[in-house]
This record gives structure tokens, sequence and C-alpha cells, in this order.
């Protein structure tokens, strides 16, 4: 299993997960020429599918530019294609690039075994992935950004992910000191808006062991910093007594190391 991040945060997010043969893209939401750039760095020179969480501009905005250079498929759950459907933001793609992915419903491609679940966030059908060796299921990579919160089937998801992408979106006080607008604060804040670093770490105790490298993930510019979040969730994790194998921030705007566990 090779993991990199390409990009993390408001203004685009996009990752790399290689898993046995096959080479996955999660979310493109930055430029396709900086996407194949970064996955051309590492020697990446195809892809078996790009995975999209959800619809929202800074997770699909290279999408179609990426599968059509690549001649790859979009994976997104059904009310997110109804959304690209009627708004055509991901431009000209073949039928046979557009594939639908149920929550819950695991499919199999190659060696891979990929599952979606429901997380709550003001999108069409937001998801998060679960991707898993079909032969050894303990090498586990897990993804939950842009949600509100966690609910059990959410952490249950997460549990026992070798490496686990986790969203530590803003600061509380940052966020309702800052420049946001009283509307945005609440939709940030609520339970369909975005993880808080604390309840980052919170979810994360329950959920990571001494075997997780957790990558904190979709940090905000405005209202966080990588400090924060970083001193924040590793506060929580030690007063609920709780290790991880490592834990860092992702890049908001460059590509990150390859981590490799096999």
């Amino acid at each position: 299993m090779n993991f990199f991040t390409i990009a993390s945060g408001s203004a685009g997010n996009a990752y790399y997960l290689g898993l046995g043969d096959k080479h996955f893209l999660i979310d493109a939401g930055v430029s396709g020429k900086k996407i194949e750039h970064a996955l051309y760095k590492m020697n990446i020179r195809s892809l078996d599918g790009i995975f999209i969480t959800h619809e929202h501009r800074d997770h699909i905005s290279g999408a179609g530019v990426i599968a059509r250079r690549f001649k790859t498929d979009i994976y997104a759950a059904p009310l997110t294609w109804r959304y690209f459907s009627r708004h055509k933001n991901l431009g000209a793609l073949n039928e046979t690039q557009m594939k639908i992915i149920e929550p819950d419903k695991p499919i199999i491609i190659g060696g891979a075994k990929v599952m979606a679940f429901n997380v709550p966030h003001d999108a069409s059908q937001p998801v998060g992935y679960v991707f898993s060796a079909v032969s050894d299921e303990s090498e586990k990579f897990a993804i939950a950004t842009d949600l509100g919160h966690a609910d059990d089937n959410i952490k249950e998801r997460l549990k026992g992910a070798r490496i686990l992408l986790l969203e530590s979106n803003h600061d509380p006080e940052m966020l309702q000191r800052g420049r946001y607008h009283p509307t945005l604060k609440v939709r940030v804040a609520g339970n369909r808006g975005h993880l808080s670093n604390a309840q980052a770490g919170m979810i994360l105790s329950e959920v990571a062991t001494n075997k997780t490298h957790v990558f904190l993930a979709h940090l905000s510019e405005e209202n966080n910093t990588p400090m924060l979040a970083f001193d924040t969730v590793q506060r929580v994790l030690d007063g609920n007594n709780v290790s991880v194998a490592r834990l860092e921030v992702a890049e908001r705007n460059i590509p990150g190391e390859m981590v490799s566990y096999l």
C-alpha cells in the first residue's frame, strides 16, 4: 500500500493511493496539470479510477481533465452523479467512464476492495471511502473529510485502518473570531459542516491504534494552522491514553512524501 497527498485544504483536495498493482485517485480538486505533475514525479503513469467524495469544487475541479487524460473511470455516489449530469461540471466524458458506487456496497477492482460510506455534509450525497486488499483486509486505507460529525457507522468504517486520513478543519475560537460571515460560521461548525481539531482528536481516540498512520486533512487556511491542528489532536490523544504510529498534517498546496506499508 502506497499513499501520498497531492493537495489538502479549503482550496483543493487530491490524494493518491496505490494498492497492489492498482492506482487510485481520491478527489481531484486542483488543476489537472498539478495532479498529473505530482503523479508523474512519483513515476505513476496510469490510474484505475478516480473516487469522488462529493461535488464541491475543491474536490472535483481537475477530475474531468484527469479522467480524459488517463482514460480512467470516475466513481461517485448516485446523487452526486445526478448533480454532475445537471450541472455538466466534469466536461465531456464517455458514459463508460461514469461509474456509480453505492454506499455500504463494496466493489472489487482487481485485488482491491473499495467501499463508500455516508458522511454528514451539506452536499448531494457525500461519502468517505475504505480501500483494502481483497487478500488481506488488514491492508486498509480510510478517508473521511468534509463531515460535521461522526456517527457509530463512520467510526466503525475507520477502525483498523493502517493509513487514516481524517478532516481536522478548524479551530472553533479562530472560526468565531475570523472574517467569515455569521451564516458561514454556523455552516462550518454545524453537524453537516466540518470537523474541528478537537472533534478529530476525539474520533481518533475511538478508532486509531498504535499501528495507525494518521493524516490530518482539509485544514482551513482561514481558521486553522498546521501546528494548532497537530497540537490539539495530540493533546486529545494523550488525554485519552491513545498512541498512534504516526501523526502528521497533510500539506495544503504541495505534494507530500510517498509512504509505503507492505
